[in-house]
């Protein structure tokens, strides 16, 4: 098929394509109203070493690795609903909601908790990030003090929390495109599925074996031949 046979395709069908698109943005929209939203409260917190020497350094990077571990645990969700004068007993819940990212470059930890209610996502974001201050500060006690590590809540501590899910754009962007693309696929499938027409005299002779003398042009070839450049 040639750009002029594909574009008689989607004059043909574009009902088809524009019905299917319809049908999927509804249904993105659908689901982002049936989806409970999900908020997510973010908090920084800058661990430094008190000299900032190569050695040093290697040592943080790797402890920042080791405190995000500590900080996903269900140990520390455990503590932080403790903290937050709440039943622990939720702590394997509360764990898949809490996540952390090293940031060994800017040695930063970002921690992010993510709750049905955006002040409570806001306080456990809080809560984890003060234990771990805590938990930093008190290893660092232990230290020599030329060794030591501060752990500091940036920003005035955890961010008010913002919708996370269900992230509307995304899924009305992904509801078009989807639905474009079925559209083409479905008109496609149609035109294949019509029964097949002789569109040249070439093929009349090849299915009837009988010479063509002269035919008629459709509108489409008229238009193609007149755009031809002369040869």
């Amino acid at each position: 098929m040639d750009i002029w046979e594909y574009l008689e395709v989607l004059f043909r069908w574009w009902w088809v394509i524009v019905l299917v698109t319809a049908l999927c943005t509804t249904g993105a929209l659908a689901i982002t109203q049936l989806q409970t939203p999900r908020y997510t409260s973010m908090v920084e917190v800058s661990v430094m070493p008190s000299r900032l020497e190569l050695e040093l350094s290697q040592e943080v990077s790797n402890l920042l690795r080791n405190y995000v571990s500590s900080i996903q645990s269900e140990g520390m969700a455990r503590r932080a609903l403790e903290h937050m004068g709440l039943d622990a007993s939720n702590a394997a819940n509360l764990q898949r909601t809490i996540s952390a990212e090293a940031n060994e470059v800017e040695f930063r930890i970002k921690i992010e908790a993510t709750d049905a209610d955006p002040i409570r996502a806001q306080q456990i974001a809080q809560a984890v990030a003060e234990l771990f201050a805590k938990d930093a500060q008190a290893f660092a006690s232990r230290q020599d003090p030329q060794d030591r590590l501060s752990a500091t809540l940036l920003n005035g501590g955890a961010q008010a929390a913002g919708q996370s899910w269900p992230r509307k754009k995304l899924l009305l962007f992904a509801g078009v495109a989807g639905g474009v693309f079925a559209g083409l696929l479905l008109a496609l499938g149609l035109e294949w599925s019509r029964p097949e027409q002789a569109r040249t005299p070439r093929q009349v002779e090849e299915w009837t074996g009988i010479s063509v003398l002269a035919s008629i042009p459709t509108p489409a070839q008229a238009r193609r031949s007149k755009s031809a450049p002369p040869h």
